[in-house]
């Protein structure tokens, strides 16, 4: 049976999926099944407090063979509440100079692990240490916090990575805030359907 550690940003998406999952907690911000070789990590929120707790999880314990990391994600136009399979991290970083002005190709923007389901959009994802709210890039993408340091460690580690995002909003605060409590934008635990 593969293990499987889950990586979630924050507590309220964790304890989700750590309860629908039968998990227990055994230690702080980390949740466990044996039976099923499962385990959830909740990092905190952005790239480098990700990066450091991740690290410091994967020098404690076994490595897993497979990260599926989940969370809420931001996008220029995909519809809130959806689903979307994440095909390819970068990072995503502004006015530095002598440097592409969105996409730092340094690592761990190999391609992630996608399921063979039609049912999940498959879309790339760039990864920011604050909340984006307007960008120059005009694709169909999502924007998140965390994953590329996941996917540079996987990739240093030869870890497989799976990553599903849901939409949390379309590049605006007001939109995520003002959905916090509407369940079918912020509940995570449908995403085990597409695990099944």
């Amino acid at each position: 049976m593969r293990s499987i550690l889950f990586v979630c940003a924050m507590e309220k998406e964790g304890k989700q999926i750590a309860e629908k999952l039968n998990m227990k907690e055994v230690a702080e911000n980390l949740f466990e099944n044996k039976e099923e070789n499962k385990r959830i990590l909740i990092t905190g929120i952005g790239k480098q407090v990700t990066a450091i707790n991740l690290t410091q999880y994967l020098c404690n314990n076994p490595k897993p063979d497979l990260i599926i990391n989940v969370g809420y994600a931001g996008s220029t136009d995909i519809p809130i509440g959806k689903w979307v399979n994440i095909s390819k991290a970068y990072n995503y970083e502004w006015g530095i100079p002598e440097e592409e002005k969105y996409v730092m190709d340094v690592g761990g923007s190999q391609e992630l692990e996608t399921l063979d389901n039609v049912d999940i959009e498959k879309v790339e994802c760039y990864s920011s240490e604050s909340f984006v709210t307007e960008t120059n890039i005009e694709g169909h993408v999502a924007f998140d916090m965390e994953l590329h340091s996941i996917s540079l460690i996987c990739d240093l580690n030869k870890i497989s990575l799976l990553a599903l995002k849901k939409i949390s909003d379309n590049l605006n605060l007001g939109d995520y805030y003002n959905n916090l409590n509407k369940e079918e934008v912020f509940e995570l635990t449908s995403c085990l359907e597409f695990l099944n």
